[in-house]
């Protein structure tokens, strides 16, 4: 039996009756485990398959925090067929480890990046993808939140964008002027409650990879990614001077570590800038 044939025959069915998110790990095996590993007998997957397959994914764009979610599911998937005596064992597989790796440097944008990026979103803006980026870009949310929100939930006179994601979290978005006039152009249906949907199909849009990618090597920023963005927008904060706390208030939850990492560069830009020593500089 072929990896693909299990994840649809066997796998699937399982999680969709015993695992709340299972439409994610449906997402990932569609998206980045069935086109690259999908046909390869089970027997035939072994630690080199798996490191094979985690280095074409980071070769692709994705970030390695995504790698090490989608490499670490490949490998339930196939304890599932040990278990469910699919395989005989995990001898060939049993050794691959991924380690969580320390977190990522933010990629900021410059003023005129961050102005290029605005026009090419304007250009594209009949694009689906085009028009949740660009809500992204202003609101600092992250994808989930964006992707799910419902125009029952917007309340445009408030200012406020109410979403919730799977998990039951619910919180409000602060919307500014600019990000309240871009949601009043988009399209609406009235079968269909998504922001962001197909209009051909008006299926909810669940992911921004593929034309993301497209427009960061448009760019000329092909790391950058769309969580990068949220970064962009928490560095417009701080220079306005918040703090953790504030910025947690804002966006629901952000890494203390991510936030540490900011500042370290804010502090590394102001002492370019003056070259000098900015050691008695501090963020909170």
């Amino acid at each position: 039996m072929s990896l693909e044939s299990f994840i649809r025959e066997m796998y699937l069915p399982f999680v969709m009756q015993n695992k709340k998110s299972w439409h994610m790990d449906e997402r990932y095996a569609m998206h980045h485990i069935i086109p690259h590993i999908g046909d390869i007998k089970l027997s035939q997957i072994d630690t080199n398959t798996l490191y094979e397959w985690r280095s074409q994914l980071l070769e692709k764009g994705l970030s390695s925090s995504t790698c090490y979610r989608l490499f670490w599911l490949a490998k339930y998937i196939l304890n599932c067929a040990v278990r469910w005596k699919v395989l005989a064992d995990d001898e060939a597989f049993r050794d691959a480890q991924c380690p969580r790796e320390q977190p990522r440097r933010p990629e900021m944008l410059t003023e005129r990046e961050a102005e290029s990026l605005l026009a090419l979103l304007e250009r594209h803006a009949d694009n689906v993808s085009a028009r949740a980026i660009h809500l992204l870009f202003l609101t600092g949310a992250s994808k989930s939140e964006i992707l799910y929100a419902r125009w029952k939930d917007v309340n445009l006179r408030q200012h406020l964008l109410f979403t919730k994601i799977p998990g039951g979290r619910k919180r409000g978005i602060p919307l500014s002027g600019e990000a309240v006039s871009l949601i009043r152009t988009f399209p609406r249906r009235d079968d269909v409650p998504w922001l962001f949907f197909h209009l051909g199909s008006g299926k909810r849009v669940v992911s921004l990879f593929s034309f993301w990618n497209k427009l960061r090597k448009e760019l000329g920023r092909p790391t950058l990614r769309l969580n990068d963005l949220r970064h962009v927008f928490v560095r417009s904060l701080m220079q306005k001077g918040a703090n953790y706390n504030d910025v947690c208030s804002l966006l629901g939850h952000y890494s203390a570590e991510v936030f540490h990492l900011q500042s370290q560069m804010q502090v590394e830009q102001i002492s370019s800038l003056y070259g000098g020593s900015c050691e008695s500089l501090s963020f909170h």
